[in-house]
């Protein structure tokens, strides 16, 4: 008799046999953990959405009048932090109170980042008489900082510069082209 070959079929007879024993200590190991019921829909009674027109908004920052924008529409979109606006026209004033004006066919306004975002058909007037156009940009609301990284066209007296992105400080009045910028002095 060989003790270790009767040994190797020793065990399986002795794991079948304890089986009673150790079988719900290891079920219950293997058992699925958590709820795998689908979940009831949300209850959106809660969500508020609105749409308004022609509305006038404007913002005061320490008495000091910073922006009125005109809008044809706004309504509450798909994001509770985001309104969306329709045909806005919008005065920026500097700290002199000078105003620059920004127009654009469809804007942005994401609230909890303070960040309007402009596209279609964008129109930035300066306070100096220069115009910029672009398909789209944002305007900081916090920072009083317009840029854009599209295709831009800076129009003034005597000047045409165009380039791949831009950046305006209505605070400072300070502004800067880039991107293969083309410049053309009449």
């Amino acid at each position: 008799m060989n003790l270790k070959r009767d040994f190797i079929w020793f065990l399986p007879l002795l794991a079948m046999f304890s089986a009673p024993l150790w079988w719900p200590m290891a079920g219950a190991l293997l058992e699925p953990r958590g709820d795998f019921d689908v979940p009831p829909p949300q209850d959106i009674s809660h969500l508020k959405s609105f749409v308004m027109e022609q509305v006038v908004l404007s913002q005061y920052r320490q008495g000091r009048e910073e922006m009125i924008l005109n809008a044809a529409r706004i309504n509450s979109g798909i994001h509770e932090d985001v309104l969306e606006m329709e045909k806005i026209e919008a005065q920026l004033f500097d700290s002199d109170g000078r105003s620059a004006f920004l127009s654009g066919g469809e804007a942005f306004y994401h609230t909890g980042q303070e960040i309007i975002t402009v596209i279609d058909d964008v129109l930035v007037q300066t306070p100096e008489g220069r115009e910029m156009r672009t398909e789209a940009l944002r305007y900081l609301v916090k920072y009083r900082k317009v840029k854009t990284a599209e295709a831009v066209l800076l129009t003034g007296d005597n000047l045409r510069v165009a380039g791949n992105n831009l950046f305006y400080d209505l605070v400072d009045g300070r502004l800067r082209i880039g991107g293969g910028v083309k410049v053309d002095l009449n």
